[in-house]
């Protein structure tokens, strides 16, 4: 019983805290940054390759800096508000509500509660942030009608 009520606590962590991401970022421009930060590395290659003055490497090499800081401001905001509240359940709620000693029983294998949490959140959490990011790629990956370029046959 104790193994459902973990992976319950677990499941409704990981919705909170992956909410909370996608609340706090914003997954249009996150997406817009990658493609930007994509083009921009593509163009600096070409350059090196056309072996192009140090001012033009220095000067794009800066405006991909600072796409990536941008890209990593917006991802570090959650975990502002994520990473307290983890650490709050973890070493205060769990232990004052279970005790130290408790093990899970999980396909024959035993397990320290907390080791079992983070087992339980990790896994769902890939898997939900991977499905997110696969719906962001879909969803944001396709231009609008007007922007595509038109199709030869």
């Amino acid at each position: 019983m104790l193994e459902l009520e973990i992976t319950i606590l677990a499941m409704a962590y990981v919705v909170f805290s992956v909410t909370m991401q996608r609340k706090l970022t914003n997954p249009k421009r996150t997406f817009e940054i990658q493609q930007e930060i994509k083009k921009k590395t593509n163009e600096l290659n070409e350059m090196v390759k056309a072996k192009a003055s140090q001012d033009q490497l220095a000067k794009k090499q800066k405006e991909v800096t600072g796409l990536l800081s941008e890209s990593m401001r917006s991802s570090m905001k959650p975990m502002f508000v994520i990473l307290p509240i983890f650490f709050i359940m973890f070493y205060l709620v769990f232990p004052a509500v279970i005790p130290a000693s408790t093990q899970v029983n999980v396909f024959a294998m035993k397990f320290d509660y907390k080791t079992y949490f983070i087992i339980v959140s990790f896994i769902v959490g890939f898997v939900l942030s991977m499905s997110f990011m696969l719906y962001d790629k879909v969803r944001l990956g396709k231009k609008p009608a007007a922007e595509q370029p038109p199709q030869t046959a």
